[in-house]
């Protein structure tokens, strides 16, 4: 027996050897992801000055007009700094990554969309300027634990630019390229290595593009940009059910020579929490499995199939507009371990409010319905009527990334289904909290999620009598006719236009377009001057004034404007502006140009002349014919009746003519001789301009000008702009700005 004993330990242990050697081998090879690349993230972002490492070691940051020392280790000195001014955006709440924290506020992202945009080689269109770079990057999401006794081994890595901490539930779970201690805003993370900046020669490395990639030639010293950061995630800090990981990014400061590749130094591209088996967890592609109700605020964009390419990568559009919020190929799926919230409203007495609960099922949606449960109940028995609540769905359109088409029926086998509320607060409704539920049904199972809207005590006045905003919203009549196929200007075309002016006069539409030639002129003017013409005339839109023929010529016809006018006034209101489109850059013979530094008052071009719509009342049939070049000798003649019969019809409605104006113009515009004569004929009618106005005066590029005696600096001292072109300016809008007009209510009286 003793002698048999050795051979017999060395069994057990073999088979012990092998009992625990074979499951943790075969879970290595194939570790369970609860945090993947599918999983969207809550973002919060901080911006800040530019931050300089000098060459004796000091840190700067760059003011508007003075650089300011900066001790990262001195926490005074981030109070100090944050006390400043507003250089720094709002840093993100206090308690923003415990587990109780209410992230639905914060905007959703795909880890995509965050790659592209905050990511890659620290390429990001963030920075506005020297006080607008990115600071810190606040993120959270959550991941599911079954069982955190079970739990063996969990492993969190982060690619990012910077410096990083995570933590889970509230509690830090590790630190990279980071000080010690507390993490103020402006704490910096360690510096970047001159590999970074510069090629083998010591030159700066050329820029990376947000559409390209880094150059191969320099790949792996661009790749010294990238950091990874592993922490080991402690069994104690988890908790059953569902658990919050939050990172927070810290940019280093720039500590080599930037040259043209002035690259954010924070961002983020992937985060990846991995366990080496499935005892204990749940993986992300599971949890994602089935029908999930979830909310979203009303900016956030759902997708039923969310594109599969970079939208930065399709072109600069993105990236110029993303100064208004990012734009995201859409999310089709939140995290399923986000708690469902209420579909919460914050509404004025005698306004509007929308709020949407979005169904996601990866393998389809089929017999989606949506319904109230009943009115909502307010204080003391208060009743907000559900006939006030109208529900569409959401639908995504084949040539946009996400759903914006808000349908009376939802769509069949959508992946991703908005239910939007159209929620209508009565004036005089008592202020307060209603509460209500909205029912759900899809793929035979139920859900319902809480409704709660506050009605403040604030009521709004009738959107037709707004002073303090200018809105300006084309209304397309040809559009409305080809989405119900109905005959334009039918009696069912006037039908369906009125809910379509309803809509208008909720938002307080100023500005009522009068289109009266057809040529494209979003085209033209994307072209930059002059592009070929199709064969066919636009199809958006409609000419609100056609034109007769008569023995003495054409002559404007207005019974349709007169018609329009009729429900434009009933559930819109007067309008501020009208605008009558008589003019675009493809139909132009001279051009004048204020687009950086550009102020050419006129030069010439070839013209194709603007078509125009022709009725015969006899058998109400229209055709379309060329129109006669404002500079033409047959022009004054057939412009001429057409601006004093609109004229006419504005003054008797009781309107004033200066609300005319002509346009669109943009940095492309009418040159002064068109100015001039149109002047004459209509001497009160101003101008619309979509432009960046550069060139004109008040800009930076407008040398030379800048005397108070010159005509138009000292029309801009009075509170009109006469643009490059002698154009004076009714209305003005910038495409990065919000719409402003200097039409005001004062120059009306």
């Amino acid at each position: 027996m003793m002698q048999r004993m050795p051979a017999l330990t060395l069994f057990l242990a073999v088979a012990l050897g092998i009992g625990w050697f074979l499951p943790v081998a075969a879970v290595a090879r194939e570790p369970v992801e609860l945090i993947d690349e599918r999983t969207p993230w809550r973002v919060h972002l901080v911006t800040g000055p530019h931050m300089q490492r000098t060459d004796e070691g000091a840190v700067q940051l760059q003011r508007r007009h003075s650089r300011v020392e900066f001790d990262p280790a001195d926490p005074e000195a981030h109070t100090a700094e944050v006390d400043r001014g507003p250089a720094f955006s709002a840093v993100a709440p206090e308690g923003w990554a415990g587990a109780d924290f209410d992230d639905h506020h914060w905007p959703i992202y795909r880890s995509d969309d965050l790659f592209d945009f905050i990511g890659d080689h620290g390429v990001s269109p963030m920075r506005g300027g020297q006080w607008a770079w990115l600071n810190t990057i606040n993120l959270r999401t959550r991941f599911g634990i079954a069982d955190p006794d079970r739990v063996a081994h969990l492993e969190l890595t982060v690619e990012g630019t910077g410096g990083a901490v995570a933590y889970i539930n509230g509690q830090e779970v590790g630190r990279a390229y980071l000080p010690e201690g507390d993490l103020p805003r402006v704490t910096a993370a360690a510096d970047y290595p001159r590999e970074a900046y510069v090629d083998e020669h010591g030159e700066p490395l050329p820029g990376v593009s947000l559409r390209d990639g880094p150059e191969e030639q320099w790949q792996q010293r661009y790749d010294r940009r990238v950091r990874r950061f592993r922490f080991e995630v402690p069994a104690e800090v988890l908790q059953r059910g569902a658990n919050v990981l939050a990172v927070e990014l810290h940019r280093s400061p720039v500590a080599g020579p930037m040259g043209r590749d002035r690259w954010e130094h924070v961002g983020f591209r992937s985060a990846v929490l991995s366990s080496r088996g499935d005892a204990g967890v749940t993986a992300y592609g599971e949890a994602i499995e089935g029908i999930h109700l979830w909310t979203a605020q009303s900016s956030q964009q759902v997708a039923d199939t969310p594109s599969q390419e970079s939208l930065i990568r399709r072109g600069w559009f993105w990236t110029m507009y993303w100064a208004r919020g990012m734009p995201v190929r859409g999310v089709a799926m939140a995290n399923p371990f986000d708690p469902v919230r209420p579909v919460r409203m914050a509404i004025p007495r005698n306004g509007v409010g929308s709020g949407q609960a979005v169904l996601s099922n990866l393998d389809g949606l089929h017999d989606v319905r949506a319904a109230m449960a009943g009115d909502l109940t307010g204080p003391g028995g208060a009743r907000l009527a559900a006939a006030n609540v109208d529900i569409r769905y959401a639908v995504q359109r084949d040539d946009l990334h996400y759903a914006d088409t808000l349908a009376t029926e939802p769509p069949s086998e959508a992946r991703a289904v908005p239910i939007w509320l159209l929620v209508e607060v009565p004036a005089g409704q008592q202020p307060g909290w209603y509460t209500g539920r909205l029912d759900l049904q899809a793929n035979g199972e139920r859900f319902n999620v809480p409704v709660q809207v506050l009605v403040t005590g604030y009521e709004l006045p009738d959107p037709r009598d707004f002073q303090g905003t200018q809105i300006s919203i084309e209304q397309c009549p040809r559009s409305v006719a080809l989405h119900y196929q109905v005959e334009p200007w039918s009696d069912e075309h006037w039908q369906r236009l009125e809910p379509s002016l309803k809509l208008l006069g909720q938002v307080g539409s100023d500005v009522l377009t009068v289109p009266v030639i057809l040529s494209n002129f979003p085209a033209a003017g994307r072209a930059g001057r002059q592009p070929g013409r199709s064969d066919q005339p636009d199809t958006w839109r409609q000419p609100l004034v056609r034109f007769i023929e008569t023995d003495g010529g054409l002559a404007p016809d207005l019974s349709i404007l007169e018609r329009f006018l009729d429900l434009y006034e009933r559930h819109v209101g007067a309008p501020r502006a009208l605008s009558l489109w008589i003019w675009d850059p493809a139909s132009a013979e001279e051009l004048a140009d204020a687009y950086e530094g550009s102020q050419r008052d006129s030069r010439e071009v070839t013209a194709t002349p603007a078509m125009i719509e022709v009725w015969d009342p006899e058998t109400g049939q229209v055709t379309t014919r060329e129109a006669p070049t404002l500079l033409c000798d047959e022009a004054e003649g057939f412009y001429r009746p057409m601006l004093e019969a609109v004229r006419e019809l504005v003054v008797e409605r009781g309107w004033d003519e200066r609300i005319i104006t002509l346009g669109l113009g943009s940095d492309v515009r009418p040159g002064r001789e068109t100015g001039q004569r149109l002047r004459q004929w209509a001497p009160y009618a101003r101008w619309e301009l979509l432009s960046h106005f550069s060139g004109d005066p008040g800009s930076h590029f407008y040398r030379g000008r800048r005397d108070e005696e010159h005509p138009r600096m000292a029309a801009l001292e009075e509170g009109r702009l006469i643009a490059i072109g002698d154009l004076e300016v009714g209305i003005r809008r910038w495409p990065w700005m919000a719409f402003c007009t200097v039409l005001s209510a004062s120059q009306l009286e």
